[in-house]
């Protein structure tokens, strides 16, 4: 009898996929460790980091391929640009850069990798198909983050030294079509998937400053910023006030981060100008974040902590740390095709 119940426990196992110690990962989470070599590679169903993918000294960017069959991650010590197929997590394909390159984006159309190259004030312009740099594009000094958001016409880049983000029109021969200047060094961007509104950190900013796209003057239209914390609740490791930034999906809010206060600021956008909402607890010196596809979970990398955060986005709450590499900022929840098929 007890041998049958074994035997029945086993079997129950071993059909449930969700039990399978073999079972393809389907919600992972990449996370880029930039103080090491590695990528790790955090399963969102278990959370949990179930392997770690070794790419390279100084890992800075991250973008997934529209179907989420491929990531890219530039690594500055190479100076290169690595193709990751994200069923194997094995290495197919690596594209030397012009110079450091820094976050990197992909065109919605999948044709086209664009990335910052920190050290000549460019955007190298990279053709998925033929795996190389097509095209070098004159942004301005230090040269940090690239964006496209869903379904857009235009690819954005920033320049740190001449405070500055351009607009590129990737299916015309990728033709500058718009410059837009803020009073400050600016960081990260994000921009909203009808391309009207852009959001971009400033140095110096516990906040974020924006621009309308729809009215074109190139000129940076508001600011806000929310009171720096008490010297004793200061993360001792930020080095700015904020860098991550990001839309939840559905455009509704903005989330920045608190680099500096060890959380995420909410905000609403459906109005202008936007409104503060909360700041949600994080680790320590969240330097980038990222969404769920569905909107329903962020995920903050404490660079101070080494770990990042799960955020229940609607009950505005951390679910759960989990440690990571060395200095964790930029990361990104991918679902492979071939997993989701299999299962």
């Amino acid at each position: 009898m007890k041998g049958c119940c074994f035997f029945l426990g086993l079997l129950i196992t071993c059909s449930n996929p969700g039990l399978a110690a073999d079972a393809p990962v389907t919600r992972k989470l990449y996370v880029a460790n930039t103080a090491a070599d590695s990528l790790s590679l955090i399963d969102l169903d278990r959370r949990e980091v179930v392997s770690e993918l070794q790419i390279g000294k100084h890992p800075h960017g991250l973008a997934a391929a529209p179907d989420h069959s491929a990531i890219y991650c530039s690594v500055e010590s190479e100076r290169v640009i690595k193709f990751i197929d994200t069923a194997t997590d094995q290495v197919i394909a690596r594209v030397n850069t012009t110079g450091v390159p820094n976050q990197l984006a992909v065109t919605p159309d999948g044709r086209w990798v664009y990335v910052a190259i920190n050290d000549k004030g460019a955007v190298d312009v990279i053709d998925v198909r033929q795996r190389k740099v097509l095209k070098t594009l004159d942004v301005g000094p230090r040269a940090h983050n690239c964006y496209a958001p869903k379904g857009a016409k235009h690819m954005y880049a920033t320049s740190i030294g001449d405070h500055l983000v351009k607009q590129f029109d990737f299916a015309n021969d990728h033709a500058l079509t718009m410059t837009v200047k803020f009073d400050a060094p600016v960081r990260p961007l994000c921009v909203t998937q009808d391309e009207k509104w852009l959001f971009v950190a400033l140095e110096g900013l516990h906040g974020f400053a924006w621009a309308d796209l729809a009215l074109a003057t190139g000129k940076q239209l508001g600011r806000m910023e929310q009171p720096l914390p008490p010297p004793e609740k200061r993360s001792k490791f930020a080095y700015m006030n904020t860098h991550g930034l990001e839309l939840r999906p559905g455009d509704r809010e903005l989330w920045v981060t608190s680099f500096i206060g060890n959380g995420l600021m909410v905000y609403d956008i459906t109005s202008q100008p936007p409104k503060y909402v909360t700041t949600v607890a994080v680790g320590d010196a969240p330097n980038w974040l990222a969404f769920s596809p569905d909107g329903k979970f962020a995920y903050s990398a404490n660079a101070g902590a080494n770990s990042i955060t799960i955020v229940d986005c609607d009950k505005r709450t951390a679910l759960k740390d989990i440690k990571v590499g060395a200095t964790p900022k930029r990361l990104l929840e991918v679902h492979p095709p071939r997993a989701r098929a299999t299962r």
